[in-house]
């Protein structure tokens, strides 16, 4: 079972950033949250707030490291569909200022590009859209179900609108540090009773992957023909003269020029794929080192709770001794 760090998830926003769309919470918690503005609450305050947030037993086990594999090539995804590059960048800049995981964002990335192929055209304002949506309380499965039934462009923001905004964006960035901390601490307690992690959004992960192969070998399968082609041309040019020799040489520049994009696409998507390769493989490190960490710890908590059994044998057995000297002391009834 996979488990990961900060740093993976922010390296799963940064590459989505960066991927071109040639192809396409474990705990996934977003870089650390921006700092906020207003005043810091009291300890007393921030332990109530913790208090009053609620874990199921389902979102603690949910493991989403399949959408953090996935991000980037959502976000490719929704760049091929059409939606542009700085609503995106806003959109996924939003989620990861708020500190929502890098697995939320690619559930809502994915999403989008759906609706936008679905529509054959990008409805502007994503990124403000996303903005507004999460300011308002939306994450998760509800934020993705109402993006479905998104319609209309987004409306831009007057200044006074964006700073409400931030000051909302702020205080849900304290709130989901503290609503990370308290699903970590369930999970712990959970996995401590021999349950196991239900790797989410596995379906579409899968699909992701079978288009990517799809795609590689669907091109590998052009070039093929393209080369089969040229070299049928090459033949026919030896012994060709007049406007047969003159439609071959035009046949065979615009088959060349198509091999050339295609090989440029075949790279890209090998690219692509050694940088999953690449995450998956970090990701399993990461995995081993947390697992054999927990394995350290649960052995000291074993030791610990060895030594306070037998300190607390020890303290029976001495009182249990000094009651019965007590009572061979005691002088016998008259």
């Amino acid at each position: 079972m996979h488990k990961h760090t900060v740093s993976v998830s922010a390296g799963a926003f940064a590459l989505a950033l960066l991927l071109p769309a040639a192809g396409r919470a474990d705990l996934p918690p977003g870089p650390p949250p921006v700092a906020a503005t207003t005043t810091a609450a009291p300890a007393t305050a921030t332990a109530s707030a913790s208090a009053n947030i609620k874990i199921s037993d389902q979102e603690a086990l949910n493991d989403d490291i399949l959408s953090v594999i996935d991000l980037p090539l959502a976000a490719a995804d929704a760049r091929a569909a059409g939606v542009p590059e700085a609503d995106l960048k806003e959109a996924l800049s939003v989620t990861q200022e708020v500190g929502l995981g890098a697995g939320e964002a690619s559930d809502l990335v994915a999403e989008e590009a759906d609706a936008t192929s679905k529509r054959g055209k990008a409805n502007a304002g994503f990124g403000k859209w996303v903005r507004v949506q999460v300011a308002s309380g939306l994450r998760g499965q509800k934020l993705a179900a109402k993006l479905k039934d998104r319609k209309e462009d987004a409306k831009e923001l007057t200044a006074e609108e964006t700073d409400k905004l931030k000051v909302k964006l702020d205080a849900l960035a304290e709130q989901n540090r503290l609503r990370r901390e308290k699903l970590l601490e369930k999970r712990q307690e959970l996995l401590a009773k021999g349950q196991k992690k239900i790797l989410a959004a596995k379906d579409r992960h899968d699909k992701r992957q079978e288009k990517l192969a799809s795609s590689t070998a669907a091109i590998t399968e052009k070039s093929g023909q393209v080369e089969l082609r040229l070299r049928e041309i090459d033949a026919k040019l030896a012994t060709a003269t007049g406007e047969e020799k003159s439609r071959l040489e035009i046949e065979k520049k615009r088959l060349e020029a198509l091999g050339q994009r295609l090989d440029k696409a075949e790279e890209k998507l090998e690219k692509t794929e050694g940088k999953l390769d690449k995450k998956d493989a970090k990701l399993d490190t990461i995995s081993d080192k947390v697992e054999k960490r927990e394995d350290k710890l649960e052995k000291k908590e074993e030791k610990l709770e060895q030594r306070q059994d037998r300190r607390e044998a020890k303290i029976e057995a001495k009182a249990e001794k000094a009651e019965a000297k007590k009572d061979k002391a005691a002088p016998a009834p008259q």
